[in-house]
């Protein structure tokens, strides 16, 4: 509806004879059987291309999406609950107008950007916590208690990458902390850069940052925002639950899984 209004302030008042040859135009692309359903694909991609080429981000996002998850008819995170935010519009990738403590009301766009980034970082580590305890119980020689190499590494004790000293031996903190440092100052200065003026292309830079071309289709790009943040919502709490676990049980992921599925009355919160 909102693109609907769009096009027809577009429209009105516009020369006859223009209409007419855009109508000509139409016709050629969708064919002489369309149906309303291809004009009104056709409308909705030219609608996308015109919001990223004009970066109107509301355009972009309502257009673009396959589903519907911006704009006033999005899903809701409390159905029927009529006390949205007034800044949470809908103009955003997982916006579900749920902000009960306000943290957006000040910016609400620095406040998606952290959430975006805090959520890459927790699907990072989930995955960093996951993999050496999947690998161990695949027989590979590695720590599957992912706090314990860090805490070997401060009693003296060397990191092998998989278990083999051939690939990355590392055995010093100070040049551990240096090389981090390192890779971590790049990806700032980077991150600095797309989020200024010149950079211009904020939390979704492309380019190297797309070695596959997710980005390529404005479409499929739209859907994919969405999935990225409910994935890194969903992995920020899993590293929530992954540092409660260990400080509990003592246990990794996969063994407090696995006492769970053995004896769910007795093995849970």
């Amino acid at each position: 509806m909102a693109t609907t209004n769009l096009a027809a302030r577009q429209l009105r008042g516009a020369n006859p004879a223009k209409l007419a040859q855009i109508g000509r135009a139409v016709t050629q692309l969708v064919g002489p059987n369309a149906s309303p359903n291809d004009y009104k694909k056709l409308a909705t991609e030219v609608a996308c291309t015109v919001g990223v080429k004009d970066k109107n981000l509301f355009l972009a996002n309502a257009a673009c999406a396959n589903v519907e998850w911006y704009g006033p008819n999005r899903p809701m995170a409390i159905p029927g609950k009529d006390s949205t935010p007034s800044y949470l519009k809908g103009e955003l990738p997982g916006d579900f107008g749920f902000d009960p403590f306000g943290l957006g009301e000040d910016d609400i766009q620095e406040r998606a950007a952290e959430e975006l980034y805090h959520g890459r970082w927790a699907m990072l580590g989930a995955a960093g916590v996951l993999a050496p305890d999947l690998l161990s119980k695949m027989g590979v020689n590695i720590e599957p208690k992912w706090w314990n190499v860090g805490k070997e590494l401060l009693e003296g004790k060397p990191i092998d990458y998989l278990g083999n000293p051939n690939w990355v031996h590392a055995s010093s903190i100070g040049a551990i902390f240096f090389v981090q440092f390192f890779l971590m100052a790049s990806a700032e200065v980077y991150r600095g850069y797309y989020e200024s003026e010149e950079g211009a292309k904020g939390m979704y830079p492309g380019g190297a940052f797309d070695p596959l071309n997710f980005a390529k289709d404005p479409a499929k790009f739209q859907d994919l925002k969405i999935k990225e943040i409910k994935n890194g919502r969903l992995a920020m709490m899993a590293m929530l639950g992954f540092y409660a676990q260990a400080f509990s049980t003592g246990k990794t992921p996969l063994e407090n899984l696995s006492d769970h599925l053995s004896n769910p009355f007795a093995n849970h919160i």
